[in-house]
């Protein structure tokens, strides 16, 4: 056996070990969450999803709260970051050599790196704060929001510009050559031409804000009770995992497995639905 044959076994070893190293924490994860808490969802299919949570020593309950909440919260995060992440993207893509482009880069790098929850603290700061903060209303559900967006932004932003990049400059150049301006080149030809791609990366970033749960305890604060007020704490489905896993009742903290299935279920979904739109972006099915 020759050195090459030998040193591709070994690579191949260790790609196969790390797949499996990765693989036992997730399945192990999902078997817990199975075992504590799937019993509570098939016994309460409907009072789970859809009633709130019960006071400690009240058997029942469920995350129908948190979920509104959660719901909320990432609906405006994603109205927020989704369209300044794919607009930076594009720039950064087109005008990748403009000083703009490099310090939205720059920027966009070290959010994609910052620890969430000095993203929660920098928001309530500047947004929330009732001594610092511009509007000055304390923990509430639009500064989580306005938190969660500063998350999603760079990993859209970053995206957005990889696949731009992945574009081929002829069709550029054509579409110049036709006399179409820099807009309906953008919006018409090389946006649709990456469409999967863009939304794959709302996607991912979608995932990453689903499972957010220190930004959102540092500006919204905690809450058990049904959404009311933008103004006002919120429920949100991590958040609730958080406090209720926990806590020394029982009920609750099989309700925070029960919740933590829910949530890896949904992120897996949302992780398949990425991978389904990223494999239409490089093969064209």
């Amino acid at each position: 056996m020759n050195l090459k044959k030998l040193r591709d076994m070994l690579y191949t070893g260790l790609a196969y070990l790390s797949l499996l190293l990765l693989t036992i924490p997730l399945v192990w994860i999902f078997f817990e969450c199975i075992v504590e808490g799937g019993h509570y969802i098939i016994s309460r299919p409907i009072e789970f999803f859809t009633d709130i949570g019960k006071p400690p020593g009240v058997e029942g309950g469920g995350i129908g709260h948190a979920i509104q909440g959660s719901l909320y919260m990432l609906g405006l995060a994603l109205l927020i970051g989704v369209p300044i992440g794919i607009f930076s993207g594009i720039y950064m893509a087109e005008r990748r050599n403009s000083p703009i482009a490099k310090a939205a880069r720059f920027v966009s790098d070290i959010l994609v790196e910052f620890p969430t929850i000095l993203v929660g603290i920098v928001t309530y700061i500047f947004l929330a704060s009732k001594v610092t903060g511009i509007l000055a209303t304390g923990p509430a559900a639009f500064a989580a929001s306005f938190a969660l967006a500063l998350i999603i932004t760079p990993i859209v932003a970053r995206s957005v510009e990889t696949v731009f990049l992945t574009i081929s400059n002829d069709i550029r150049e054509g579409a110049y050559a036709l006399g179409l301006s820099s807009s309906k080149v953008i919006f018409r030809i090389l946006l649709p031409a990456v469409k999967a791609g863009v939304v794959t990366a709302v996607l991912i970033g979608l995932a990453k804000m689903a499972g957010e749960s220190a930004p959102i305890i540092v500006t919204n604060g905690i809450s058990n009770f049904w959404f009311s007020k933008w103004t006002e704490p919120s429920p949100s489905i991590p958040v609730l995992i958080y406090i209720y896993g926990l806590s020394p009742f029982k009920e609750w903290q099989t309700q925070a497995w029960a919740a933590s299935l829910f949530l890896m279920l949904l992120i897996m979904g949302v992780g398949f639905l990425a991978r389904r739109f990223t494999k239409k972006l490089w093969v064209g099915v």
